[in-house]
């Protein structure tokens, strides 16, 4: 499944606030030293491996939109609903189409058949 734009923009912007926050935590354990004690030098470690978790979560497990999601659903019945309409407007359209030239032929039909009677009726 392919991620949205969206969803792959909040995934950037959370890996930029965990390389942020790593980079701060770098930054102080190298400012701090010494300071620090016994368990500064585990420091750079731990805060390499959380931060890397942290990533690699975000993005294994970041929820992608699903394809069977109910606004998708909803919008292929709209989409068959429109074309399904279509139809019925060309449908309604030929069958216009298909009286028009039917009265047009009455009407010619009566026309001609009054303009005959009338032309008989004068010769006699």
């Amino acid at each position: 499944m392919k991620d949205s734009l969206g969803n792959s923009f909040t995934k950037t912007l959370a890996t930029t606030a965990v390389a942020g926050v790593t980079a701060v935590l770098f930054i102080t354990t190298a400012v701090a030293g010494n300071k620090l004690g016994g368990f500064a030098a585990y420091l750079p470690i731990l805060i390499l491996a959380t931060s890397s978790l942290s990533i690699a979560s975000i993005w294994l497990f970041g929820r992608p939109r699903k394809s069977d999601s109910a606004s998708l659903i909803k919008l292929q019945q709209l989409e068959a609903r429109i074309e399904e309409l279509e139809t019925r407007i060309h449908n309604a359209e030929v069958v216009e189409n298909y009286e028009n030239r039917l009265a047009e032929k009455e009407v010619k039909a009566r026309f001609s058949a009054s303009h005959y009677s009338e032309t008989q009726s004068e010769a006699q």
